[in-house]
């Protein structure tokens, strides 16, 4: 079934237009201005040319940075060879060390180069003492008068706890 409705279609709308009546035209008046680009030009270059240059010094200071970087990381790697060479290096005379040092090399520098023995049981003496053996500490009086103030200092020091 169709479906009918009663709206009306325009059908103006698929005629061809006409072109509107022109009525008498008059020129146009050309109407001549400076115009102000150039100078706002001038100064967009040199806004340019600043901005350019201030690139250009921090893209160098950038690369500066990096140079010196890698000249510290060369250092470095260089002394860490350095550091490692003497390391082994100081192993190397500890043992070296340790061996010229030992008691058995020592015996045998005394034997052959000091023309040392060793110690027999024929070379010991006994010594026995007659009396007490108790020893006595002689009190010298003929002691000098500035040994016998530092004495006197000394006790002092010790009686006052200092």
């Amino acid at each position: 079934m169709a479906n009918r409705t009663n709206l009306a279609y325009d059908l103006s709308v698929y005629e061809p237009k006409k072109a509107p009546s022109v009525p008498e035209q008059k020129s146009p008046e050309i109407k001549m201005k400076k115009n102000p680009a150039p100078i706002a030009r001038k100064q967009s270059a040199f806004k340019f040319f600043v901005k350019a240059v201030f690139i250009f010094a921090v893209l160098c200071a950038v690369l500066y940075g990096k140079v010196e970087s890698n000249a510290l990381f060369g250092e470095i790697s260089d002394l860490e060879d350095q550091l490692k060479n003497l390391q082994t290096e100081n192993i190397t005379l500890a043992a070296e060390y340790e061996a010229r040092t030992s008691l058995k090399n020592v015996e045998d520098y005394a034997e052959n180069v000091l023309g040392l023995k060793k110690l027999d049981k024929s070379q010991i003496e006994y010594v026995e003492i007659s009396g007490d053996s108790v020893i006595e500490i002689v009190d010298v009086e003929n002691k000098n008068v500035f040994i016998r103030l530092r004495n006197w200092f000394n006790e002092l020091g010790e009686k006052l706890g200092l």
